[in-house]
C-alpha cells in the first residue's frame, strides 16, 4: 500500500515522503491516527507542494540565522 505521510513517522519517513507500507500496517496504525493518507495523484501533488513549502521556510530560518 502506498501512503503519503502527513506527520514524521519515525523509521518510515518525514512529512509529504510518499512510502510503500504493509497493508495491516497503513490500514491499522497509519491512517487512523491521520499519519498518513492513501498516496492519490492529488495527495502526492499536495505532499510534494507541502514539502517545497518546508524547504522554503527552512531556507528564510537559516538565512535571518546566518544573518545575526
Amino acid at each position: 500500500m502506498k501512503v503519503v505521510l502527513q506527520k514524521e513517522v519515525p523509521g518510515l519517513g518525514s512529512l509529504g515522503d510518499t512510502v510503500e507500507v504493509a497493508n495491516g500496517y497503513g490500514r491499522n496504525f497509519l491512517l487512523p491516527r491521520k499519519l498518513a493518507t492513501l498516496a492519490t495523484p492529488a495527495a502526492v501533488k499536495e505532499a510534494q507542494a507541502l514539502k517545497q513549502a518546508e524547504l522554503r521556510q527552512q531556507a528564510r530560518t537559516e538565512a535571518e540565522v546566518a544573518e545575526l
